[in-house]
């Protein structure tokens, strides 16, 4: 008799490979596009700069979240007070974060040059929205969820009505003046320029990776599972990419119409990143089932589990190196490769020596 491919039981409850490659890589994408984006003004080939922009795009923020809604489904502490608790320390750490890597450099520059613009810049970055107000937020609304006991289908809706109202907002594009309103709001909806991950926009990541890690967790044959994800994902990537061309979707950076806005995600965008995410995830699996990847999936596992660590201390240096360098002459793809590297080495060894530090306390 033929084995059905989900249990009625939780049956992978370990540490899923594909999981931690997917995790790992998605904070090294995100390091490496950070760079990028801040440092300096890099000149880099168009291939080599799709390419990064590819995987800085779907293959990072998107999967980064998409894994915390597969984490919710592993950990241990889902009950919602712990999802709270924690969810209400990553919201402040946004914050903390924030003044350290670009309100603090900001009060520098304007103590040096006197250019008002700084004082401006400090409190709108400041008070910016980034992925750990984010994953604060998501938290948040996950125990929710579980206080509820809300079912897939249910949540599903959800994310879904979360999508329509995002975009009706979005195409409004009722301007908000107000820094302390626009702050506020931003946490939801991508009301300036400095609400970058707000949760109507990105809510959809996580609530997908909840899904999925609940039928990840029953599955009897992972093989077979990831065979049939792959096959229905690329169709759904090819039939979306035939259609950008006559509707004028970018896959490379993920947006659609005539707003170019990365940070503004649409229905469509949700539905082309999530097959690539699934893709992806296919992909990382055969190769973590590959012997000769043991080491390196030893590596990127070490990137997951400090992977808020890493991100908070990445920010750090490219914030201070900001500060210390300022706007400088462009570069190209060597100096890049090189200055990207270094920024995560720095930031996964200081990660490491961190937690280290900080299980023997």
């Amino acid at each position: 008799m033929e084995r059905e491919l989900f249990s009625s039981k939780h049956i992978n409850t370990s540490r899923q490979s594909e999981i931690d490659w997917g995790r790992g890589l998605a904070v090294l994408f995100m390091v490496l596009i950070h760079v990028y984006s801040e440092v300096r003004d890099f000149m880099l080939p168009e291939a080599y700069s799709k390419a990064l922009n590819f995987c800085g795009g779907p293959l990072a923020a998107p999967v980064f979240m998409a894994l915390l809604g597969v984490g919710i489904i592993y950990s241990k502490n889902r009950t919602p007070e712990k999802l709270a608790f924690r969810g209400m320390m990553l919201f402040a750490a946004n914050y903390v974060l924030n003044f350290l890597y670009t309100g603090v450099p900001h009060l520098i520059i304007l103590a040096r040059t006197g250019d008002a613009n700084y004082s401006a810049g400090f409190w709108q970055y400041t008070f910016g929205v980034d992925i750990l107000a984010f994953a604060g937020l998501t938290f948040l609304f996950f125990a929710l969820v579980e206080k509820l006991k809300l079912k897939n289908a249910q949540l599903l809706l959800i994310a879904l009505v979360i999508s329509v109202i995002n975009y009706i907002v979005y195409i409004a594009a009722i301007p908000v003046h107000n820094q302390a309103l626009g702050a506020v709001l931003g946490l939801f909806f991508r009301v300036n320029d400095f609400a970058y991950f707000s949760f109507f926009s990105w809510a959809w990541y996580p609530v997908m990776g909840y899904i999925f890690g609940s039928f990840l967790i029953r599955c009897a044959d992972k093989k077979v599972f990831y065979i049939y994800a792959f096959a229905f994902s690329a169709l759904v990537v090819i039939l979306i990419t035939l259609g950008s061309f006559k509707y004028g979707f970018d896959i490379w950076s993920m947006h659609s119409g005539a707003k170019d806005d990365y940070f503004h995600q649409d229905f469509i965008s949700h539905i082309l990143v999530s097959a690539i995410f699934f893709l992806w995830l296919s992909l990382l699996y055969g190769v973590s089932q590959l012997k000769i990847f043991r080491l390196p999936g030893e590596i990127v596992s070490r990137w997951s589990r400090n992977v808020t660590v890493i991100y908070f201390v990445q920010w750090l240096i490219i914030g201070w190196v900001y500060v210390l360098a300022g706007d400088m002459f462009g570069a190209g793809s060597l100096v890049f490769t090189i200055t990207g590297v270094t920024v995560f080495i720095l930031s996964d060894a200081t990660a490491w020596l961190y937690l280290k530090a900080k299980k023997a306390i």
